[in-house]
């Protein structure tokens, strides 16, 4: 009988499942495999943990349902404590933005999961993005791809784990707007966000907008409160860059569908004072 630490451990074996379509072994627990994955997202290695790890948990686990209401608590309860989702928190350019980084995406996909056959309770699911909510403040490596070790890429993967939790059938309209209100902070941060986390970001907002789950009115004064004025102060051109290229991407997402036609001419005009501005000052 093939032991769940020798199986996770094995990049051989874990190969061989991936080409099997993710199919774990008959003879192999898939709560217990999940559990010992989770270690596996701190590696550097990065087919270790983003080609194999992961997607075993995503592909072969959640996604074929082959964890029970309970498990699935624990596992998410697991992925959002201090050994997971807050792992190091606070450390800058260390390793430790993997375990962070990747516990964001395995939240993402069990929100996913039980969006679709909801088992979890509204407590739990609450508790989940209320966790977000503070790591996201927490944050400090927002590093997009790291030479010899991969993706770290924090943000675009806590992008879709708030996307995910904005879209869960038990999420309210204030839930929402708490939701929006942090992506604001975070388009405006002083670090460079070059890696396309503006896409992924926006979509989380595209998707609430697409929905109408929030009011308009709101809507207008969060886009409003998403622009930054640039001065001499360099940090300003960094965070002004992140802003603009968030309210770029979400104008072409709302365009692109022809939806709420007049929050895209508000982006524009946004844009257009944030362009004056340079034109002002270069």
């Amino acid at each position: 009988m093939l032991g769940v630490r020798e199986l996770t451990s094995n990049k051989i074996i874990l190969r061989s499942i991936a080409n099997n379509d993710f199919t774990l072994p008959k003879d192999v627990d898939a709560f217990e495999c999940a559990l010992t994955l989770l270690s596996n997202l701190a590696s550097t290695d990065e087919e270790l943990r983003d080609e194999l790890s992961y997607m075993l948990l995503a592909r072969g686990i959640l996604a074929k349902h082959l964890l029970n209401p309970e498990q699935l608590e624990k596992l998410l309860l697991t992925a959002l404590d201090e050994n997971h989702l807050f792992y190091g928190i606070g450390d800058r350019e260390t390793d430790t933005v993997f375990m962070r980084s990747f516990s964001n995406l395995i939240i993402a996909a069990i929100l996913y999961t039980d969006a679709r056959n909801p088992t979890l309770s509204p407590d739990l699911i609450a508790e989940a993005r209320e966790a977000l909510l503070r790591y996201a403040r927490l944050e400090c490596d927002w590093r997009g791809y790291v030479s010899g070790k991969g993706w770290a890429h924090a943000m675009a993967h806590l992008a879709d784990a708030l996307d995910e939790c904005a879209q869960h059938p038990t999420t309210t309209s204030a839930d929402r707007e708490k939701v929006l209100t942090l992506l604001s902070d975070l388009v405006k941060i002083t670090d460079p966000l070059y890696h396309e986390e503006d896409v992924r970001l926006a979509t989380v907002a595209y998707h609430i907008i697409l929905g109408k789950q929030v009011s308009e009115n709101f809507l207008v004064r969060w886009l409003d409160s998403c622009f930054v004025e640039r001065n001499a102060i360099v940090t300003t051109w960094i965070a002004a860059t992140n802003a603009r290229n968030f309210l770029r991407s979400l104008y072409f997402l709302i365009l692109w569908d022809g939806i709420a036609i007049s929050l895209a001419d508000h982006i524009s005009d946004l844009l257009r004072r944030q362009d004056a501005v340079y034109i002002d000052q270069d």
